[in-house]
């Protein structure tokens, strides 16, 4: 087993093929299957049918760039052998998370195992459509929002180390983090991101958040192609994107609000205008109030995921204390479930808008990018460049 790739199934590695009356293959390439709850890096045995994944088909070929050759049609499969080192690692920690939250109720267990592991099988179908309606469905799922939290939490505990430490703590908490979640866009291009800022302290430099986001793309898209066609990918860069250049002027305007009111709103507000043309152009449906739900719930975000991740691995350790910081998450969960039910359950919650609204809204967007990469160009010009001086009239 390689990886799983949430909807679109499960990626193996196909080391050897047998078909009866034909001479058995060694190293077949990759093959998909359907999504599958066995641990990313087992070995598996399966009996099947190979079939080609079909060209012209968006949903083969979004299959074909994460790197499958074939698609496998699965009759019956089974466990050979469990992961081993850093994946067997992995596998335990999210064993850990599903026994600290067995007995939770189903919903709130499911979006814990979500935002700490990337597990979203828990969530019913009716909390996620809710929790989409009301614009948190980014939260249903590991994103680089949870990146962000957890190595800022383990940055926070290892503060009075020497630095090189700090880096590697860091590092290494990235590292196990990415690979508990799996290969997710949004959590690559956030690792990504993070090691750039890593190495960019470890050589006592700053990094400026859009060169950053434009090496992680380079590097993620050389490794990994296909991840060119990923919505995940797309929605996390342009959120990104907005966050960098229109958080700073929207909470210069909200700045009669209280300074963590207007902070918040302005994150969410730019995220959300900066993904509008991608949510019209793909699904043709936008929330109308996902601002006021980001703004109730994100705040419960940070200590779920910490203390999600910290259930996950004291389950996989001492199982009484894990199951014990799954119940001291359970309340910030549950207030996420709660913002997500109530606003998504407005019949105004969202609204149908035609696809092709999707064209205008990128003009909008990209003319807002570029007069705010002039503002930020024209404030980091020293006072006695030419170029800041105005001519008299």
């Amino acid at each position: 087993m390689l990886e799983h790739a949430g909807g679109l199934g499960s990626l193996v590695s196909a080391d050897l093929l047998s078909c009866e009356g034909f001479t058995p293959g060694r190293r077949a390439g990759v093959v998909v299957i359907e999504p599958s709850d066995i641990d990313a890096g087992a070995m598996v045995s399966a009996t099947g049918w190979l079939v080609p994944l079909q060209a012209g088909d968006s949903f083969d070929e979004a299959r074909r760039g994460l790197g499958a050759h074939s698609a496998f049609h699965v009759d019956e499969i089974d466990q050979v052998a469990s992961p081993r080192g850093l994946y067997g690692v992995a596998s335990d920690v999210r064993s850990g998370l599903d026994r600290a939250t067995a007995g939770m109720d189903p919903d709130r267990a499911g979006l814990l195992s979500g935002l700490s592991t990337g597990d979203t099988t828990g969530v019913g179908g009716g909390t996620e459509e809710q929790l989409r309606r009301a614009g948190l469905s980014h939260l249903v799922a590991v994103s680089g929002s949870n990146v962000a939290i957890v190595v800022g939490a383990t940055a926070l505990m290892v503060s009075r180390v020497a630095l090189p430490i700090r880096v590697v703590a860091c590092g290494l908490t990235l590292g196990l983090f990415v690979l508990v979640v799996g290969p997710e866009p949004s959590v690559l291009r956030a690792s990504v991101m993070g090691s750039v800022g890593l190495l960019a302290l470890a050589a006592g430099r700053r990094t400026e958040p859009l060169h950053a986001l434009g090496l992680a793309l380079i590097v993620l898209l050389g490794l990994r192609p296909g991840l060119i066609s990923s919505v995940g990918l797309h929605l996390s860069v342009a959120a990104t994107a907005g966050i960098v250049l229109f958080s700073g002027h929207i909470r210069s305007a909200l700045g009669g609000l209280p300074s963590f009111v207007s902070l918040a709103l302005a994150v969410t507000l730019a995220a959300q205008f900066a993904v509008a043309p991608l949510l019209v152009g793909t699904f043709g449906e936008l929330s109308l109030v996902a601002p006021l739900a980001n703004l109730l719930a994100i705040p419960m975000v940070a200590p779920a995921t910490v203390l999600g991740l910290i259930a996950a691995v004291t389950g996989a350790l001492v199982p009484p204390v894990g199951l014990l910081c799954a119940r001291f998450a359970e309340p910030f969960v549950a207030w996420v479930l709660a913002v997500g039910r109530t606003t998504g359950s407005w019949s105004w919650a969202s609204l149908e808008v035609p696809k092709a609204w999707a064209w205008p809204l990128w003009g909008l967007v990209i003319a807002a990018a570029l007069l705010s990469l002039g503002k930020l160009r024209s404030a980091r010009r020293p006072p006695g460049d030419p170029e800041s001086a105005v001519e008299p009239k």
